[in-house]
């Protein structure tokens, strides 16, 4: 009689460790998908990035004469003068634009006047002058 009392097991100890091993399953299939995701991300992303590259390849065999001119000194020149500020002696550099600029951009910001201040109420003059919105 006391044999079979002592090898049966309560009732919550059999739902815990039955609720321990699901949750353990449970975790390994997330741990699983998770990895599977990804595994496959990766690979998409560098599914891209080979795209991308066989594209610039092509974009760059197809404009040889950009590349020679890339790699030539008057390019270097050029970058030198633009971007370095270097010049030969007794040479003005002038560098011209396609773009036009607005006078207003080059006044300072204190003088710029905002045209639409006067539309706003001052509540809205407020939130402007504490949050600069």
């Amino acid at each position: 009689m006391n044999n079979s009392n002592k090898s049966s097991q309560p009732l919550y100890f059999k739902i815990v460790i039955s609720s321990c091993f699901a949750i353990v399953v449970f975790m390994l299939f997330a741990l699983a998908r998770s990895t599977y995701r990804d595994l496959f991300q990766v690979g998409s992303y560098i599914e891209a990035s080979v795209a991308y590259i066989d594209e610039q390849k092509e974009a760059l065999e197809s404009k040889p004469a950009e590349l020679a001119y890339a790699f030539s000194p008057r390019y270097r020149e050029k970058i030198a003068k633009e971007l370095l500020g270097r010049k030969a002696p007794g040479e003005e550099v002038i560098i011209l634009t396609n773009e036009t600029q607005n006078l207003t951009d080059l006044l300072p910001y204190r003088i710029q006047t905002r045209p639409d201040s006067a539309l706003l109420t001052p509540p809205q003059k407020w939130l402007r002058y504490i949050f600069g919105i």
